[in-house]
Order: C-alpha cells, then sequence, then structure tokens
C-alpha cells in the first residue's frame, strides 16, 4: 500500500501546481446528469496496490483498473452574498493542462456517504485560466457557457460572480469493472484524492494559513450502477482501509477548514 504523501503532499502547495499535469479528458457539449457517488475522509490518505483492490472486489465478482495519476484545479465561484451557497448551488471551474470544463452542483442529498446531486457541465471556449499550465492566473471569472447562465439565471448576476476558494488535487484512480460473464462493463470510478485548499487569490491575502490538506476516497457510479451497488463496493474498501463515511462536500469541507484562518 502507497502512502498519499509519497504521491502529493510536497513542501507547499504550490509545488503541486508545478508538476505535470494529465489533460482533463474533452467535453464535446454540455450535459446535465444526475451524479451518483459514495465519499469518505480518509484519516491516513493511503493508495492500495491494485493487487489489494482486486483481492477486496474479488468476492463482489469485480475487477480493478489502474487509470494512472493525475492533478486538477478546481476554482469555486459565489457572489459576495454567497446567493448560490444559499440556494443550495456550487459553481466550479475545472482546470487541467489544454481542458477546462464549467460545472454546477446541486448540495443534494447524502445518505451513509452516498450523494446524489444534479451535474451540469459545460466546457469552456477558450480554456481557462488563460496561459500554458495549471498556475496560470485564476483571479478573474471565465466567459460563462450558456448552459451554466441559463440554469443560474434569477439566482445571481453573473458580472458579480468571483472566486471563493481553490483546491487542488492528486487523483490516483481505477475503474471498477465487472469481472464476468459478461466481463469489462464499467461499474464505477474508484478515486484516491490527496486535496489541498486554499482561498482565492486576491482573498487570501490576510489569511493565516497558506493551504489545508485532506484526503478523501470517492466511488462514482457509471452508467445504470445503483447506490447499494456503490454501498457494497465501499463496505468491502472498509475492510481494506480506514475510512469514514462522508457527508459533506469537497467545497464544504474545504470551507470548513479554512473559515477560521481567513479574516
Amino acid at each position: 500500500m502507497v502512502p498519499a504523501k509519497a504521491l502529493a503532499r510536497l513542501p507547499g502547495v504550490y509545488q503541486v501546481r508545478q508538476a505535470a499535469t494529465t489533460a482533463l479528458p474533452a467535453r464535446l457539449h454540455s450535459s446535465v446528469a444526475v451524479e451518483l457517488e459514495l465519499k469518505y475522509s480518509s484519516p491516513e490518505g493511503a493508495v492500495p496496490e491494485p493487487s489489494e483492490l482486486a483481492a477486496a472486489l474479488a468476492p463482489l465478482r469485480l475487477a480493478v483498473r489502474p487509470l494512472g495519476t493525475s492533478r486538477h484545479l478546481d476554482v469555486y465561484f459565489d457572489d459576495p452574498a454567497l446567493a448560490l451557497e444559499r440556494h443550495g448551488l456550487a459553481l466550479r471551474v475545472r482546470a487541467a493542462r489544454g481542458a477546462a470544463v464549467a460545472t454546477v452542483k446541486g448540495r443534494g442529498d447524502a445518505v451513509r456517504g452516498v450523494f446524489e446531486r444534479e451535474e451540469l457541465e459545460a466546457p469552456l471556449t477558450p480554456p481557462w485560466p488563460p496561459g500554458p499550465s495549471l498556475g496560470a492566473d485564476a483571479s478573474t471569472a471565465p466567459a460563462w457557457p450558456t448552459a451554466v447562465a441559463t440554469r443560474l439565471a434569477g439566482l445571481v448576476a453573473l458580472p458579480t460572480l468571483e472566486p471563493r476558494l481553490e483546491i487542488e488535487t492528486t487523483r490516483v484512480a481505477f475503474a471498477i469493472e465487472r469481472a464476468g460473464p459478461p466481463a469489462g462493463s464499467l461499474i464505477a470510478e474508484l478515486a484516491f484524492d490527496e486535496v489541498a485548499c486554499r482561498p482565492a487569490r486576491g482573498r487570501g491575502d490576510g489569511a493565516l494559513i497558506d493551504a489545508a490538506l485532506f484526503s478523501e476516497v470517492e466511488i462514482e457510479a457509471r452508467g445504470d450502477t445503483t447506490g447499494a451497488t456503490l454501498l457494497a463496493i465501499g463496505e468491502a474498501l472498509e475492510r481494506l482501509l480506514p475510512l469514514v463515511a462522508g457527508s459533506a462536500s469537497k467545497l464544504e469541507r474545504a470551507a470548513s477548514l479554512l473559515a477560521p484562518f481567513i479574516e
């Protein structure tokens, strides 16, 4: 089992930004869906070996396939009055080398760590933030796609949106597939995340902290996978790792960790 610290917890969040980044797959059109995801807090931040995961999931007739390690930057936006938060929504731009996607997420409901919530995604054109790297300036809002503007109409004035906080994630991902027969159908994506959150640039000048770190494990349903299947996968992982079922999104957890240190 590989400690996540060996992969991502470098001395200073800004070193994560300078590392090589795996590009996000480009999305060709806007999409609205209901996201179904099981979330855990991972106190040790450990990443199991593929063989350990395979053994844990074998009784469920599931197999795992490594998807590699990637890094991405999430910037969350709201207006000064936190109108989107009050309406139970989060607005995020996820950027990696060569791609950026705007996402509107609902707060949804969480039962035993399983989140079910609205998710609308649309690509940004041109990519954002401007510049060749993940460390480019993310202090201004992008030009919002029509789908996002339509969803937020009447809830917030788009010109008032500003960066609220930033989250950088180093993700080790695995595809969970049916072992068969038939074999190979995708059931879920399993992610081990090392997270560094900080106030958005311009908001953190008086902050008493550079960044807060935490670790999470996410199991996101694919296709028609149900919450019951996610829970069965989660129970198998709980026998392998010390995990705590989550009841907060990354944004909620990051905001809570940073709040005491921002003047």
